[in-house]
């Protein structure tokens, strides 16, 4: 899972980066989607609790 979110993050920041560059509002609004589907599933991970 953390390399899902490590690629999440990735495509988020290089979504911002672009939307950025070329002024695009959609571009945008997919990195905001790709951090938060980042975000839940590290909440979810921790919610989850220790693997015994």
């Amino acid at each position: 899972m953390i390399a899902l979110r490590l690629a999440l993050i990735g495509a988020g920041i290089m979504a911002f980066i672009v939307a950025l560059r070329t002024g695009t509002e959609w571009v945008r609004w997919v990195g905001i989607g790709c951090l938060v589907g980042a975000l839940i599933i590290r909440l979810v991970e921790r919610l989850r609790g220790p693997r015994s």
